[in-house]
């Protein structure tokens, strides 16, 4: 039987999990402060509108709740939601929540009344990262030297209290891949301008004491929209457009024609394409992680290692000093 999931919170990412969710026909209900925002929505899916998530939860029966609301009320609303009504697992928008410390008292309930959580990193169900993460891991490019995050675009000043720092609203997603091909003892270096009293664009440096560095290149205020990756390696170069959903793999010259690398490679310069929507395969992890108990992709784990590394750029970008981070290994 299909679970029967209810959103609270009807703006942008709240209305992308609707029809996501409406297509899977688990949607059920919808909340949001702003009645009619949410009435607009379950009128559009012929679901049930509520102008609270308590009332949603005491009115309707509900196997699970995706939180779509401004990212300093994840933590409180999450919270609420465990310690107070009987559902068997959360679907959180990133991040997690807005500060470790919060989180770590919202895993604590979480672990206590064994609710299965997802975290929406969304790019690690985009299958071109996953695609490029395997083909690292194979041996690729070889030993991994530096990889370029770059994640521009632009947000209107209004919404930028409601989203917080460029570090906790699009940096996560970075950090987490990140963590997927490099990890150990580290040090960090960000340097940040602000908008509207926000840190808004800005540029982290992440250098491993194993050998890789990792920069990152995150912006609000970019006219137009990026999300590349190019990873550099001792053997060869993965080109990654995360929107475009294309890996160009390039052998280094230098590098042998036939190295015994016991996996299938592209041609030189060939290209790979994978499609997919990353929203899409969330909702499809967090539906699975209901029904089966099955541990999801991104979870709570993930959620904290990330929010770790957001706590530390903010440090580095407030005392403009190298911070000592240590970056968990994950996936």
């Amino acid at each position: 039987m299909t679970p029967r999931i209810g959103i609270v919170g009807t703006g942008n990412m709240g209305r992308i999990h609707a029809r996501v969710l409406s297509g899977q026909r688990a949607l059920v209900a919808v909340a949001d402060t702003d009645v009619r925002r949410a009435q607009e929505v379950a009128d559009r899916y012929d679901v049930k509108a509520f102008n609270s998530v308590e009332k949603m939860l005491d009115e309707t029966a509900l196997d699970g709740v995706v939180i779509a609301t401004p990212t300093k009320t994840h933590a409180q609303i999450a919270t609420a939601i465990a310690e107070n009504y009987d559902v068997k697992g959360l679907l959180i928008e990133k991040p997690l929540a807005s500060t470790i410390e919060d989180a770590k008292k919202l895993a604590d309930v979480l672990h206590r009344r064994s609710i299965g959580v997802v975290v929406s990193h969304t790019e690690i169900y985009n299958p071109v990262v996953e695609r490029a993460i395997t083909l690292i891991r194979q041996g690729a490019v070889g030993k991994v030297r530096t990889v370029i995050h770059d994640r521009r675009g632009f947000v209107q000043p209004a919404r930028l209290s409601s989203l917080g720092d460029i570090f906790e609203d699009i940096g996560v997603h970075d950090f987490d891949i990140m963590s997927r091909i490099s990890n150990g003892s580290a040090k960090l270096y960000a340097q940040c301008l602000s908008a509207e009293g926000v840190l808004n664009s800005g540029v982290v440096i992440i250098r491993f004491d194993s050998g890789p560095m990792h920069v990152f290149h995150l912006s609000r205020q970019y006219v137009g929209r990026r999300r590349s990756m190019d990873v550099s390696g001792t053997k060869g170069t993965l080109v990654i457009d995360l929107f475009g959903q294309i890996i160009k793999v390039q052998d280094l010259d230098k590098a042998p024609s036939a190295d015994g690398r016991t996996i299938s490679l592209p041609e030189r310069g060939a290209t790979i394409k994978a499609y997919g929507e990353p929203v899409g395969e969330v909702i499809g992890d967090f539906l699975r992680m209901i029904e089966t108990g099955s541990a999801p992709r991104v979870g709570l784990d993930d959620g904290l290692a990330a929010l770790k590394i957001v706590e530390a750029a903010r440090l580095s970008a407030r005392t403009q000093s190298i911070v000592d981070v240590q970056v968990d290994s994950r996936g």
